[in-house]
């Protein structure tokens, strides 16, 4: 092999390891790698909704689990007459502001209970479609 094609094929090596290394990185993040606007998994919530909106709070639930977060309860709130979104803090989990942050939702109340597992309630209000959750409200909610 003459030193011309010696060196073609080093650099072919170089780019076939250098395009493997970015499909294992690429892998490895689709898998579980840290995403930007994620949780890190340690948050488990419970989602009500607010708004009497039919299949709401399923369909945010869904949008958050892609987020990594532990959704553990999907319920009606006692009321439909919630005008803004709200989380109320039930345990000490610093991920609860990152929580804030990541929905859009500002208003997060502080109700530390022993008697739960959730780290935080998140009441779905009339401003919904506000949140930065990655749907679009007006097509990717049930008839």
């Amino acid at each position: 092999m003459s030193g011309s094609q010696k060196l073609v094929v080093l650099l072919m090596s170089v780019v076939l390891g250098v395009c493997m290394a970015s499909v294992a990185v690429g892998v490895i993040n689709w898998y579980g790698g840290e995403d930007e606007g994620q949780v890190d998994g340690t948050l488990r919530i419970e989602i009500l909704n607010g708004t009497g909106e039919k299949g709401l709070a399923r369909k945010v639930a869904l949008a958050l689990i892609k987020k990594k977060i532990d959704v553990l309860n999907v319920d009606n709130a006692e009321s439909f007459d919630y005008k803004k979104c709200v989380i109320i803090a039930r345990s000490e989990n610093p991920s609860v502001s990152t929580l804030s942050e990541l929905l859009g939702c500002g208003q997060v109340v502080q109700q530390l209970r022993d008697d739960t597992i959730v780290d935080a309630t998140f009441i779905i209000g009339a401003d919904y479609r506000k949140l930065d959750i990655g749907l679009d409200f007006e097509t990717d909610l049930p008839e």
